[in-house]
């Protein structure tokens, strides 16, 4: 097994230009109160199903910067989008001036979140209709609610429509069962809830139910709507290649395991000791290497019995037996090898055409399709970071789950790649 990361970035055709982009400046009750048209640079991170961020900078002696007060936030529009590309309150404003590059009346720094801070910023109650010194159910759980209308109802309840007063956010308007029917579609996915974080509760929701969830600012509303989509499959249409013409760099590698072997050492003293040694032939083969780790499981209640085969210590748990021992230790093993298993690591560059825009043709949390060297690598869009300036202007999208806590394990794409290449150059 291997981790592979990948990373791709967009580089528009010919030099960024501040006019792509439009800033619209909203008060704290969402209203449009000016708009930002000569910012000095501007970059934005858009995550699936997690919360994105911004960093604005602006001369502090124009006119709008008097606009950035604790409360308010921005709507970001691209050229050819209706919708906006990104939105979110501001969090952060710092005053800056150096006499090399920022002189005169300085520099403003604003930063903030994305509009999915609404979900994130929320816990998950066991009775959220309740105030939170009145929680009369142990946890808030269900089994038969479709993914699309467990994931609806979790924000509804605890940060929506039917939330408490004390707890909702302005103007945020959510699916609520009555006059705006919940989604019942996806399959049903089971949860139990307390006091957990609400943006980590819904998230193995989204992934069991293959959907997406986004909260998108509509000015004409004044209001924060959440949305909810199935993932886009677009790898037949939305696909990234030398041969198309809008890929403009690739780069793969790959780099040896630190950890082939694993010895997992139980409990026992001396020569009684139970002790299992794990193996990665195959990563040994390909790599032509040995490299051992040593993990001490002493909390594992096995010992080596008489006949040299795995006991149960004298002092276990009720209901523990070899068997569950024995998993329990091959479980270490199993995270220690993954730890310290090969990495693949692919970097493609794309080319923003007007046939493959983002934006319009295809958009965070779609599937899309990268060809690289004969191989088709196919995943979902998780992270878009936007980059804009008068030095030019870059739309990096993160194919896969790169920059996740689980990366994309596809070291078999890796390794496919460069035996291609070798029997290419073979034949050479």
């Amino acid at each position: 097994m291997a981790i592979t990361r990948l990373n791709v970035q967009f580089q528009p055709e010919g030099r960024g230009t501040l006019g792509e982009y439009r800033v619209i400046v909203r008060d704290a009750q969402l209203v449009p109160i000016g708009m930002v048209d000569d910012y000095l640079s501007l970059e934005m991170v858009s995550k699936f199903n997690d919360v994105g961020a911004w960093t604005l900078k602006i001369n502090a002696g124009r006119y709008h910067a008097k606009l950035f007060q604790p409360g308010c936030g921005i709507a970001v529009y691209r050229e050819g989008v209706t919708a906006p590309i990104l939105s979110g309150p501001v969090q952060g404003i710092q005053k800056y001036w150096t006499v090399d590059t920022d002189s005169g009346d300085g520099a403003l720094f604003i930063t903030g979140v994305d509009d999915n801070q609404l979900v994130a910023s929320r816990l998950a109650f066991p009775a959220p209709g309740n105030p939170a010194d009145q929680q009369t159910r142990v946890s808030d759980s269900a089994t038969d609610r479709e993914a699309a209308y467990a994931l609806q109802s979790l924000i509804d309840w605890n940060a929506g429509s039917h939330s408490r007063s004390d707890r909702r956010p302005i103007n945020y308007a959510t699916p609520n069962g009555s006059t705006w029917p919940y989604d019942h579609w996806g399959p049903k996915v089971p949860f139990s809830v307390r006091f957990d974080n609400l943006r980590d509760v819904v998230r193995p929701i989204a992934e069991a139910g293959q959907l997406g969830w986004r909260n998108v600012y509509d000015p004409e509303s004044r209001s924060i709507r959440l949305e909810t989509y199935r993932v886009q499959d677009r790898s037949d249409v939305v696909r990234f290649s030398p041969d198309l013409g809008n890929l403009k760099q690739i780069v793969y590698s790959q780099t040896a395991p630190k950890v082939t072997r694993v010895i997992v050492a139980a409990q026992g003293e001396g020569k009684d000791r139970w002790i299992k040694q794990y193996t990665d032939a195959d990563a040994e083969a390909y790599w032509g290497l040995i490299a051992e780790a040593f993990v001490d499981a002493r909390d594992i209640p096995l010992v080596k019995g008489a006949d040299g085969k795995a006991a149960l210590a004298a002092k276990t748990e009720e209901g523990t037996t070899v068997a569950t021992a024995q998993a329990t230790m091959d479980q270490r093993a199993a995270a220690a090898l993954s730890e310290g298993q090969a990495v693949g690591n692919m970097q493609v560059y794309p080319i923003d055409t007007p046939t493959c825009t983002y934006g319009v043709h295809w958009r965070l949390g779609d599937k899309v399709t990268c060809l690289v060297d004969g191989t088709v690598h196919q995943d979902i869009v998780r992270q878009v970071t936007i980059s804009d300036s008068a030095d030019g202007s870059t739309i990096t999208p993160n194919i896969g789950n790169q920059g996740t806590d689980q990366p994309s394990n596809v070291f078999s794409e890796i390794k496919a790649l460069w035996r291609r290449v070798n029997q290419l150059s073979t034949r050479m």
